[in-house]
């Protein structure tokens, strides 16, 4: 772990604040980059994306306050850390919609460049939980254990989650986005894709963590029950767009 990367005097630079700023960037600067094929102006995409930034963050801090109880709090601390992805992304598209709606703009269409810049973003933001020591893994005896939280050989669970998300971002770009682009698959496939390839690496990624995730249903944890809510929402609407008009 390297939870402090640069130390100048009483400042401190986290590790994890580095990697999930660059995360962002990264995300932003490749969406960006394909805003002619969204047909977009340059201020157009960066509405989007400051649009989809600010529900992120509202829906991240709001999931982790009703998934850890006693968390809420009115302070800078309670602002900076503690936030669920699930609750980011349910956020991030509520605001993404509503924002495409208000300017009549092709929602799926974005949709699914934006979830593909997400998925490298996330990807690399996740190694900053391996250097903060967050999101980790149950013991193992793999000789790839790394030593967390007090236990000598953990599930480095947060390369798991960085890793899946980097393969699935490389599905999205060299598979699915070519598809939608050439109109073998539909507008929202991307978006489709993403939702289903994200909840089942979460599902499956979940029953190797080890840390406190809240509280437990049916022995679940509140993030798998989003990804099967997830991927059950996402294969209705398959079945649906499908249906013959």
């Amino acid at each position: 772990m390297l939870p402090v990367l640069l130390r100048l005097g009483p400042l401190e630079v986290s590790t994890y604040g580095v990697l999930v700023a660059l995360g962002w960037f990264l995300g932003v600067r490749w969406l960006v980059s394909r805003r002619a094929d969204m047909g977009l102006s340059e201020n157009a995409i960066w509405d989007i994306v400051y649009w989809c930034f600010g529900g992120a963050f509202v829906g991240g801090k709001i999931m982790y306050f009703l998934v850890t109880p006693g968390s809420f709090a009115f302070t800078v601390e309670a602002l900076r850390y503690g936030f669920v992805f699930y609750g980011g992304l349910i956020g991030g598209l509520a605001a993404g919609l509503y924002h495409a709606r208000k300017n009549k703009l092709p929602f799926l269409k974005l949709a699914d460049w934006c979830m593909t810049a997400l998925a490298l973003g996330h990807g690399i933001g996740r190694f900053g939980c391996l250097a903060a020591g967050c999101c980790y893994g149950r013991h193992t005896d793999l000789p790839w254990g790394i030593s967390m939280a007090g236990d000598p050989s953990r599930h480095p669970t947060q390369v798991y989650e960085a890793v899946l998300n980097l393969v699935l971002f490389g599905v999205l770009v060299r598979f699915v986005l070519p598809r939608v682009a050439d109109k073998r698959w539909r507008e929202g496939s991307g978006l489709a894709s993403y939702v289903l390839g994200y909840a089942a690496l979460r599902f499956a990624v979940e029953f190797l963590r080890g840390d406190d995730r809240g509280t437990f249903v049916l022995g679940l944890s509140p993030s798998q029950w989003v990804a099967l809510a997830a991927a059950a929402a996402t294969a209705a609407a398959i079945a649906f767009r499908r249906k013959p008009s």
